[in-house]
């Protein structure tokens, strides 16, 4: 009997890691495919962007509570042109054992295009903005086809700097202060390696 268990123990620990392993290859070819995309833009300086060791325990399921009638705003921007925006849902989550709260935005103008009017972001600032990461904060990025059952998977080994943290000349959307986490976010891309200016 004792043995059987030892068994069971052993093929849960193979599958688990098995699980950890898949998803830490997905996670290297996403990092891959965002730095063939951002190429076209920065060129060779793709060899300055870096990312945070892949932690799933950043991959974090969360509730997500639409929001309804939220007045449209001007969300400021790293230009000083405004772009409006509205809330749309609250996202709580647990990190580490401790619950937070972000909120979730759609930009106006993209939902008006056909393409991208299922599109909303999470953009935030952490603990680890202006030193570890990049200090005009990082998104998140979503389609409504990802909320199920009024859950959302939030993983911050996805968050991504904005086109800002490259070059200048871009209206990159600056988090709102009631996006602003006390906790250092170390997952996701790190702050670029090369000025930008």
């Amino acid at each position: 009997m004792k043995h059987y268990f030892l068994l069971i123990a052993t093929f849960c620990f193979g599958l688990h890691a098995f699980a950890q392993s898949d998803y830490s290859k997905s996670l290297t070819e996403y990092q891959r495919n965002y730095k063939k995309d951002l190429s076209s833009i920065i060129k060779e300086d793709t060899a300055f962007v870096e990312f945070f060791p892949i932690d799933p325990g950043y991959r974090v399921l969360a509730k997500l509570t639409m929001m309804v009638n939220e007045p449209v705003f001007k969300m400021a921007t790293s230009s000083g042109i405004t772009k409006e925006a509205q809330k749309i849902a609250s996202v709580q989550f647990s990190l580490n054992g401790k619950e937070y709260t972000l909120y979730a935005y759609q930009l106006l103008a993209l939902r008006a295009s056909s393409q991208y009017k299922d599109n909303f972001f999470i953009p935030f600032f952490d603990a680890s903005s202006g030193d570890e990461s990049y200090g005009g904060g990082r998104y998140l990025d979503f389609v409504l086809a990802d909320i199920v059952n009024n859950q959302l998977i939030v993983d911050f080994n996805k968050a991504y700097n904005p086109y800002c943290a490259f070059r200048s000349g871009y209206n990159c959307p600056i988090p709102p202060r009631e996006n602003g986490l006390k906790v250092a976010i170390r997952a996701g891309e790190k702050n670029f390696g090369k000025s930008n200016h």
